[in-house]
């Protein structure tokens, strides 16, 4: 744990430490992914309430939205444990990602780096999810008036899903200083590892993450699009 908070105020020290001993740290991904985890749980609540306004909305029979509620409610911790194998496999294809994209640079680095440099720099993005769930609790879950409004940290704040659109609500969402330091620490990790310019690295780091959360903001476009064909909103 202390690694992660060194990386924070000591990044170049840090990073070339952990180059320097050569090895994957699997405690560090451990760590990262229990802390998710931790959040998942306390998001059971939050993601109810989301869930209830969704079905709400919905042109379907009443005796319908009762039993997918209930559906839902009960399968709440296999969607936990289901989530949870998802950064597992997000945190691999990140890894795999920044890889084809140093790759493409011409700089070297391989896979194993990748996916550290990866866990290391996202931990203040798991710390900032703690925090906006906590956020979420302090104001009130009867403050959630629509599936889209809990973002309490990033740019969407000034503005609504309704002004923009859910696209671009979900894309500055992500506008976050939790974002940006992670940006951040991945462009010193880059420079450390590949031994590049730093306006390189950050260059690299931008567009990786611009594509990582991309990526979250078209499954919503196209999902608003599926559910406008299938006419049940």
């Amino acid at each position: 744990m202390n690694t992660f908070f060194l990386a924070l105020f000591r990044p170049v020290k840090t990073f070339n430490e952990v180059k320097a001993t050569g090895k994957f740290s699997t405690m560090s991904l451990i760590i990262v992914l229990f802390l998710m985890l931790v959040n998942l749980i306390l998001m059971i609540p939050i993601t109810a309430k989301v869930t209830s306004i969704t079905f709400s909305s919905m042109s379907l029979p009443e005796n319908r939205l009762d039993m997918m509620t209930q559906v839902t409610h009960k399968m709440r911790y296999l969607q936990v444990a289901g989530s949870e194998i998802l950064y597992v496999i997000m945190f691999l294809f990140y890894a795999l990602l920044l890889y084809l994209f140093v790759r493409i640079a011409k700089d070297k680095l391989n896979y194993k780096s990748a996916l550290q440099l990866i866990v290391y720099s996202y931990f203040i993005v798991t710390v900032g999810d703690l925090i906006n769930t906590a956020l979420l609790y302090a104001r009130g879950l009867d403050a959630i008036t629509n599936m889209y409004e809990t973002s309490l940290t990033g740019l969407n704040l000034l503005t609504s899903a309704e002004q923009v659109g859910a696209p671009l609500y979900t894309f500055l969402g992500y506008f976050t200083p939790f974002q940006f330091v992670f940006v951040f620490l991945l462009s010193i990790g880059l420079k450390v590892f590949t031994e590049t310019k730093y306006i390189k690295s950050l260059t690299i780091s931008i567009l990786f993450w611009l594509i990582t959360i991309l990526i979250p903001t078209l499954s919503v476009y196209y999902s608003q699009l599926a559910v406008a064909k299938s006419g049940i909103m």
